[in-house]
């Protein structure tokens, strides 16, 4: 993905997805919200899951806000992420991928990596689907607190 591409979608594949958890932490709503998929693996961390850059498909949704919604939303999803944040260790980074949406091209989006995936090889892969595309859902008994 080029870097000077500027776009103003996230991909989300875990608890900010619609229905889970942290729906309710988004500052602004999108003006759409498409179900999409990117390239990597998911890891199940339990309460949530882990994006690592790897060959395979990762599903989940494309929110596309305002223009000028955007580094506001960037900013409550990089605390959430604990991504560049004061005197924290980024459990996630941010960057931009090739975001797939049904019947359309790619188009640029956000999306939040594990930063550490060493730390993590021993987690348990989420397996893809019969489509080929890991989709990440929680357990009732692992969900974290709203």
């Amino acid at each position: 993905m080029n870097r000077g591409v500027e776009t103003n979608s996230v991909f989300v594949y875990g608890t900010l997805k619609r229905g889970e958890v942290r729906e309710v932490c988004w500052p602004h709503r999108p003006t759409t919200i498409v179900d999409a998929h990117i390239r990597g693996i998911l890891r199940d961390l339990g309460p949530y899951p882990a994006l690592i850059d790897s060959p395979g498909r990762v599903g989940g949704e494309c929110w596309t806000f305002e223009p000028h919604h955007l580094a506001e939303t960037l900013t409550a999803l990089d605390a959430i992420e604990i991504y560049n944040q004061p005197q924290q260790e980024d459990l996630y980074r941010r960057q931009l991928v090739d975001c797939q949406l049904p019947n359309a091209s790619p188009i640029p989006a956000y999306a939040y990596f594990f930063a550490h995936p060493i730390r993590i090889e021993r987690a348990l892969q989420v397996p893809p689907d019969a489509d080929g595309i890991c989709r990440w859902r929680p357990q009732p008994d692992q969900r974290i607190p709203k």
